[in-house]
């Protein structure tokens, strides 16, 4: 009684003690088999920045099904800064090794593939940013795509 007494303190402090992720903004746009992901919806995300004076981590989150036929994906991102200049990305994800081993944590049908686009990076300006998201692949609909998720994590102070 007493080892399991201590274990339930243990792990309750060792809970309390871990950080949990600050993210200041979390959005995710869900597609479907009935309604699949194409060249012309663009995913955007709008989000707010307050402190210049600290390190941010824009992070991307897609599942994916295990029988989605690329071993990567293209996107195209185009950043909108507050003083209206804008920079566009191609980023290609790549979700499989050459064999078609997925680099995602697969459960059932379905993979979750984490991608961090930018670690460490700050913000020029203080104001609304907007990141706009769409697939630039060589076919129209990005079938086998159910979720893309993008996140921004304040980290530390500079």
């Amino acid at each position: 009684m007493r080892v399991l007494v201590l274990f339930i303190i243990t792990y309750s402090l060792f809970i309390i003690s871990c950080d949990p992720p600050n993210y200041m903004y979390e959005n995710n746009k869900s597609f479907s088999e009935a309604q699949p992901w194409t060249s012309s919806d663009s995913i955007i995300y709008n989000f707010e920045v307050k402190d210049t004076n600290r390190f941010y981590n824009i992070l991307l989150e897609l599942d994916h099904n295990k029988k989605y036929p690329f071993e990567n994906l293209y996107i195209k991102l185009n950043t909108h800064f507050p003083n209206q200049l804008q920079k566009s990305d191609l980023v290609s994800v790549v979700l499989a090794d050459e064999t078609g081993e997925w680099y995602s944590d697969c459960r059932g049908k379905t993979c979750t593939f984490y991608l961090p686009l930018q670690e460490q990076i700050i913000f020029p300006q203080k104001g609304k940013y907007e990141i706009v998201l769409y697939p630039w692949m060589r076919q129209d609909t990005i079938r086998d795509i159910y979720r893309v998720g993008f996140k921004v994590e304040k980290g530390g102070k500079r």
